[in-house]
């Protein structure tokens, strides 16, 4: 398991910029982790988000003058670095298929992606197709076509995650 070193601890690897960085993610590492979960599902794949969000953090001047900027501007960097992550595991996936044609690994799920953004974490429509890099109204298709999914594939291949045993 992943260990979290204290910014102060990181010493000459950490620059001036990314210690309230480092600060602001572990004073909500719970929420960020949670998001990064709901949209990978994978705890390899959380902490590939959080060392891409770290980097790209690294990059950006802490401005607290507005309190809210920061928090907004890492959970902004959360998001789009999952969507990242498994669009590049899509890509590797793809590359390797040509090795292996029964890869056990399903392509990330945009209907799925469309609906936990709008619905569980809350993000606006606009918000959604940036991030997914689709038009607003193919969000609204993709979320009415998870709503269709859940609603007819019933509980149990919700909470086993078996959408290939679905036969309708």
């Amino acid at each position: 398991m992943a260990t979290i070193e204290s910014p102060i601890a990181m010493g000459s690897n950490a620059s001036p910029t990314s210690i309230p960085w480092c600060y602001l993610l572990l004073d909500n590492l719970h929420e960020f982790a949670t998001l990064a979960w709901y949209l990978v599902a994978d705890g390899g794949l959380v902490e590939d988000v959080f060392s891409r969000v770290m980097t790209q953090l690294d990059t950006a001047s802490f401005d607290d003058s507005e309190p809210n900027t920061p928090y907004n501007l890492a959970r902004e960097a959360v998001i789009t670095q999952a969507v990242d992550v498994l669009a590049s595991r899509c890509r590797d996936v793809d590359e390797a298929d040509i090795l292996q044609p029964d890869s056990a690994y399903e392509l990330p799920n945009l209907p799925r992606l469309a609906f936990m953004l709008r619905f569980v974490i809350r993000s606006s429509e606009s918000e959604v197709a940036r991030y997914l890099e689709v038009s607003p109204a193919r969000v609204r298709e993709l979320v009415m076509d998870e709503i269709d999914y859940l609603s007819v594939s019933g509980p149990w291949s919700v909470l086993s995650g078996s959408r290939a045993a679905d036969t309708l």
